[in-house]
């Protein structure tokens, strides 16, 4: 039945089939744009070595044309074009792109969720002062800008490694482990500014099955509160964590794209083909109908990606919801 419903709508397949090219893409990425080096994945690919600072128009050879690498990264900042002694195959970074933008989404989305499902789940439970001092805190972190939080923690903690191009010799301590860890500002940002939905979404699921005959008959039992909570609670509260999860892995790709955009940096290999081309874009004397190959293909993936984990969320949805026919 809730396959039924979910194979029903033409929405949900065309979500389904969105997601999966991406998961396609990123699987066959090695067939669909070989690496300059056997067995990389590192997503930009040198095609030309120019150092003029303007994008190189579509070729037979070069399909989505090229937009002039990035070598060096301020610290406060990115600066598209500076050094630009190559340029990137936009074709090649489009299609690794889709690694990229899988597993930053995946990362954020399932770490999130589970923070949030946990602390939802808990505070639902115990409920009372316990249940109010927690949910108070969740509604101070909602308030709380992300964009805020990501300046804060990269200037405290990533202002020396958040450059992926950065030389890794001029590393050093913990710095490294985090470099070679790949771990960014934006990810980590994320994580501690995402679980919020999570937690409250759980907590008013929770607290209204707290008095289904399910837990009431459980707890008439003796069974102890782990027990309820995870064999009880969990499995019947999960439904909507689930269609929210599914609809924020396009959501955290685009926004992180957006962050990386205005100079963040960040490691989604999309967002840094946006930024290449920026100064084409809105810069002084940019064009956008001139140098539309430097972001209309990679904007075109980004609208795609987030519309496909949204349309697949809302087919969860349907299948998931009790209340839908």
């Amino acid at each position: 039945m809730r396959l039924r419903r979910f194979f029903g709508r033409a929405a949900n397949l065309v979500g389904l089939a969105l997601v999966l090219f991406f998961v396609m893409l990123a699987a066959l990425a090695p067939r669909l744009a070989p690496p300059e080096v056997p067995g990389s994945t590192w997503p930009f690919r040198n095609v030309v070595q120019s150092f003029s600072r303007q994008p190189l128009p579509p070729t037979p050879g070069i399909p989505l044309g090229t937009t002039p690498q990035i070598l060096n990264l301020p610290q406060y900042g990115i600066a598209p074009g500076q050094d630009a002694a190559y340029q990137w195959d936009v074709y090649h970074t489009l299609i690794w792109g889709a690694r990229s933008a899988l597993r930053f989404g995946l990362l954020v989305t399932v770490a999130t969720a589970a923070i949030g499902v946990l602390i939802g789940l808990i505070s639902g439970y115990i409920g009372g002062w316990f249940g109010l001092i927690v949910m108070r805190i969740t509604d101070a972190f909602l308030a709380f800008p992300v964009i805020a939080g990501i300046w804060v923690i990269q200037r405290a903690f990533f202002s020396n490694i958040y450059n992926p191009f950065l030389d890794p010799a001029t590393l050093t301590g913990w710095e490294t482990f985090l470099y070679n860890a790949r771990i960014d500002p934006i990810l980590i940002t994320f994580i501690l500014f995402l679980w919020m939905p999570y937690a409250r979404l759980m907590n008013a699921q929770v607290r209204g099955a707290m008095s289904a005959d399910y837990v009431l008959a459980a707890r008439s039992m003796g069974a102890r509160p782990w027990r309820i909570i995870w064999r009880h609670l969990l499995p019947n509260t999960i439904a909507p964590a689930i269609v929210l999860a599914a609809r924020d892995v396009g959501g955290v790709v685009v926004l992180a794209c957006a962050f990386i955009f205005i100079g963040f940096g960040g490691n989604v290999a999309w967002g840094t083909l946006l930024v290449s081309s920026r100064e084409f874009v809105i810069g002084i004397g940019g064009n956008p109908f001139l140098y539309w190959w430097t972001f209309v293909p990679v904007s075109v993936a980004l609208i795609l990606f987030g519309v496909g984990w949204n349309l697949l969320g809302d087919g969860l949805n349907d299948a998931l919801n009790p209340y839908e026919r």
